[in-house]
């Protein structure tokens, strides 16, 4: 298996994707707000571009069905219903509808993936859920961190360090890592056993603190704690249950 990794999203809209597993990262936040929807009940989370994009196809799927969420620079957008927190998307808030969502980073992402054979969104608290799809289908794959404003983020390096840390304690074969793919993994290494601290004191989770999001570290430094796959089929992200 041949695994690249992109730290930033420029270079990863260049990629061969043809016939490979995707894995979008965001740990801080949308992937992990992706899976607490999804476990609250979510009928599907759509990921769009822009505030714009997300309104116009709220408008037209319904607004009896649809949720409208999302942030720039971290705060709920004007009008919109939910922000990018995980703690906002509940039973009550997002229960059997769909969630049309826009964040800084994250679901641009998925815009880039329209040639791979599989798209999933990973973070540190589906992990383990990520791996087994990825040793189970045996394609080469491309792990792309959405980064912090089209830089890098550390807490999505070493999430995918994470990932191809479990990758290879699964004993599936050789693999072939990119340089970018070998550095998440030594960074991984040095720091698996201090996560959290180690990402909160990162750029994104200072920021996130610094406005009332601390609680957000915790939640999306929790591995394997939301242990659903969500895989994005015609545009929506819902849970793999295959």
């Amino acid at each position: 298996m041949n695994i690249e990794l992109y730290l930033t999203p420029l270079p990863f809209a260049d990629a061969n994707l043809a016939e490979k597993t995707v894995v979008v990262i965001d740990v801080l936040r949308f992937s992990t707000s992706a899976c607490a929807a999804l476990m609250a009940g979510a009928k599907g989370v759509i990921p769009t571009a822009e505030s714009g994009e997300a309104a116009e196809l709220r408008a037209k799927l319904g607004r009896n069905i649809t949720v409208l969420a999302g942030e720039r620079d971290g705060v709920r957008i004007d009008n919109f219903d939910l922000g990018n927190s995980p703690a906002e998307f509940t039973k009550e808030t997002v229960g059997g509808k769909f969630v049309v969502m826009t964040t800084t980073n994250g679901t641009s992402m998925f815009k880039k993936t329209a040639k791979a054979w599989q798209v999933l969104a990973g973070g540190l608290v589906n992990a383990s859920k990520i791996v087994e799809k990825i040793t189970e289908n045996g394609k080469d794959l491309v792990i792309a961190c959405s980064g912090r404003q089209g830089n890098f983020s550390i807490e999505d390096t070493l999430c995918g360090g994470l990932i191809i840390e479990r990758i290879f304690s699964n004993g599936a074969g050789g693999h072939n890592l990119n340089d970018a793919a070998s550095m998440a993994w030594q960074l991984y290494q040095n720091n698996s056993g201090s996560l959290y601290e180690t990402i909160e004191k990162g750029e994104h989770a200072r920021f996130l603190i610094s406005i009332g999001f601390k609680d957000d570290i915790g939640t999306a430094t929790e591995v394997d704690s939301m242990p659903i796959r969500p895989v994005l089929i015609d545009g929506r992200l819902i849970i793999d249950e295959n």
